[in-house]
């Protein structure tokens, strides 16, 4: 060994220890940099979990309350049926499709108490979205027995 680096000098032990000391806080450092970025990405992933379960509740919201609406039409009657109430024009913007507007808008109409659609509309915008209109209407079939309207649907919190 060569007489410069004696384990036996003070500087020498300093400086060992120093380096020491120095690469076990950097060991803490990464060790804490690891722990942080571990509870980051569960924190990431549960949000993921509770948007998509969101999105699924919507979905099947919206299923559930399309399914009310038992006529559709393009135009403002609709073949076999009578129109017994209008109740309001509904407006569906940023759907994906416009299967999934229409979807949406016959969701908003049931939740308004209407039974169908008139004056359906679906078009898809040059940003890629899509938007649907149309009025939510109460019908009966023609010569059948009086419409029952369902009742709006209380707002979802």
């Amino acid at each position: 060994m060569p007489s410069w680096l004696s384990l036996n000098d003070p500087i020498t032990q300093l400086a060992v220890l120093g380096a020491g000391v120095l690469i076990l806080l950097m060991l803490v450092s990464r060790l804490l940099t690891g722990l942080r970025e571990a509870a980051y990405a569960r924190t990431r992933r549960r949000d993921a979990r509770a948007r998509a379960a969101a999105a699924q509740e919507k979905l099947h919201e919206i299923g559930r309350l399309s399914g009310k609406i038992i006529a559709t039409s393009s135009s403002a009657t609709i073949a076999g049926f009578e129109i017994v109430q209008q109740i309001e024009a509904v407006f569906i913007e940023g759907a994906p499709s416009p299967a999934a507007a229409v979807e949406e808008l016959k969701a908003a109409a049931a939740k308004q108490g209407a039974n169908a659609v008139i004056n359906l509309n679906a078009v898809r915008l040059a940003s890629g979205k899509c938007v649907a209109n149309g009025d939510a209407v109460i019908v009966r079939r023609v010569g059948g027995e009086p419409a029952r309207p369902t009742p709006p649907s209380p707002p979802s919190v």
